[in-house]
């Protein structure tokens, strides 16, 4: 309890900078857009990263192997993509025309109707993400803190939000730099000391080469098409998270974006090796009988305690940096939805600050309930969310703003099919084959939509304009 009350009033300390330093709608919800690519690229990391790398990762590990290592294989290239393939002109919009969000971005590019559908998306994509750090919170309580699972959610996001809801980004933007350094540096030495105590990544690799050969080929336990198909969701999935696109709206200026995808690329390095390295030494422990866990979630708690009380301490400071950053993202995300782009596509007045911080409440209560009653693993809980947010925007941010004869009618009708696909498909996962990703299935379906509703919108403009000099019957 002692750790959640310290947790508590860190967060009061720094919803009281924040909110005296959030007095506009751009210090809100854009941090002011005064960052450089150094402290843009950590809290970016750090927003991106979340829980779901420090205990979904590991667990994920134990169950599939090496197959898990193909959600993460696509690291070295995704911030270099991000930057190329959006990053260009999110930053060009939010300084030409003062844009604050992606879904203000879209609602500046494609209507109101557009800009309302994208809201609607953020908000339940994240609620249900925001699920997954309530969900981490609460097998840390559980399992490290000695605390019910529900408090420690409770406690985590109530923290996030105090911070978030007076401060909004201004003080968001400080706390994630301030988690990602931290996250790094904790990562990489729990990643060392997890291999150390394994007997080094040789011995470690070798009693797994005996008690469990299927964890270490090229794919895992996993079938080949599942791990491809995670690859590729992953992969192209990063340009389709709003809490990662949120970042390239707080850069001052776009020179800024040439520097980012290296500070990007490092820091999500540094980050991974957790993944890895407590992934493959606990799988390893429990095969050499030194450990046993009843949940893959419960593996990385599990090892920190066999590591040591400065372990433990030091893998709840990260496991709730990660969870409180990324957490602070889809706070602001989702309250800027529903303030601002929900009003202003109905024609109603926009909710100031005011209206912003009791959003946040609102849907920080919301993802502690939905978090705390799911039965799925912090990993799968991930993977859901992630491939709800690329089955309902990928297409849009991609080639809705690359092809200009896009339409208003194309990218609504994008939208509501990836996401209506996504959420389908989800339902029945159980039953789909290995290859087929609901995340990306319902991209590739959004996407023919589209173009085809996009062309079709065109021709039908195109026969309802006169040719110039005709005349009217």
């Amino acid at each position: 309890m002692t750790v959640l009350a310290v947790l508590l009033a860190l967060a009061a300390a720094l919803a009281w900078w924040g909110a005296r330093r959030a007095r506009s709608a751009s210090d809100y919800f854009a941090a002011g857009q005064r960052a450089g690519a150094w402290l843009v690229g950590i809290a970016g990391t750090a927003a991106a990263v979340s829980a779901f790398t420090f205990v979904g990762g590991p667990g994920l590990f134990l169950v599939a192997g090496a197959g898990s290592l193909w959600i993460i294989l696509s690291a070295p290239l995704t911030g270099a993509l991000q930057c190329w393939a959006v990053g260009e002109r999110v930053v060009e919009m939010a300084h030409r025309h003062g844009v604050l969000t992606p879904t203000e971005l879209i609602g500046t590019r494609f209507g109101p109707a557009a800009r309302a559908v994208a809201a609607l998306v953020v908000v339940a994509g994240c609620i249900a993400s925001g699920a997954v750090q309530a969900k981490a919170a609460a097998v840390l309580g559980e399992t490290v803190l000695g605390v019910p699972g529900a408090v420690a959610a409770a406690a985590a996001i109530l923290a996030t939000t105090l911070y978030t809801a007076a401060g909004g980004m201004r003080a968001g933007l400080l706390a994630d730099a301030v988690q990602g350094g931290v996250m790094a540096a904790a990562a990489l030495i729990l990643a060392g000391a997890a291999i150390a105590a394994a007997g080094g990544p040789v011995a470690a690799l070798a009693t797994l080469g005996r008690a469990r050969p299927e964890l270490l080929g090229a794919f895992g336990s996993v079938p080949p098409a599942r791990a491809l198909a995670w690859y590729l969701l992953f992969c192209l999935g990063t340009l389709a998270q709003p809490h990662y696109l949120q970042k390239f709206f707080f850069l001052r200026s776009p020179v800024e974006l040439r520097r980012l995808p290296a500070v990007l690329t490092g820091a999500l390095a540094a980050m991974l090796a957790v993944w890895l390295g407590v992934g493959l030494a606990g799988a390893a422990l429990i095969a050499q009988g030194r450990l046993a866990v009843a949940r893959p979630d419960e593996l990385t708690p599990a090892v920190m305690r066999l590591l040591g009380p400065w372990a433990v301490l030091l893998a709840g400071i990260a496991v709730l940096a990660a969870l409180m950053s990324t957490a602070a993202s889809f706070l602001n995300l989702a309250a800027a939805a529903l303030t601002r782009d929900l009003p202003a596509a109905l024609g109603r007045p926009v909710g100031g600050i005011t209206a912003g911080r009791a959003a946040t409440v609102l849907v920080g209560v919301g993802a502690v309930l939905l978090g705390t009653q799911s039965e799925r693993t912090i990993a799968l809980l991930g993977v859901a969310g992630w491939g709800f947010f690329t089955a309902a925007l990928l297409p849009v941010f991609t080639v809705g703003l690359a092809w200009p004869r896009t339409t208003g009618a194309g990218a609504v009708a994008a939208m509501l099919t990836g996401a209506a696909a996504d959420l389908a498909l989800e339902a029945i996962r159980s039953q789909l084959p290995p290859g087929l990703e609901p995340g990306l299935a319902g991209a590739a379906l959004a996407t023919l939509v589209l173009i085809l509703v996009s062309v079709l919108d065109s021709r039908l403009a195109g026969a309802r304009t006169p040719e110039p000099g005709a005349r009217l019957s």
